[in-house]
């Protein structure tokens, strides 16, 4: 519960420019406190931002012939 809690406080204060300081402090002191819950986590978020990003690209398109006029 103090994770979420964190993590909450940690991303209001990074939301204003007067508390930015104090968001990277509480930023850093998560990393420390619980460094493989960041990473899980962090992991986690980039996975399902480029899942998301790649859902509706095709990777490849097959060349078309030209056409018999």
């Amino acid at each position: 519960m103090e994770f979420i809690t964190l993590t909450v406080i940690t991303f209001v204060c990074l939301l204003f420019e007067s508390t930015r300081k104090f968001g990277m402090f509480l930023f850093i002191f998560l990393f420390l406190a619980f460094p493989l819950t960041v990473i899980s986590l962090a992991a986690i978020v980039i996975y399902l931002i480029n899942r998301h990003n790649l859902k509706g690209t095709k990777h490849y398109v097959p060349p078309t012939l030209p056409g018999s006029n």
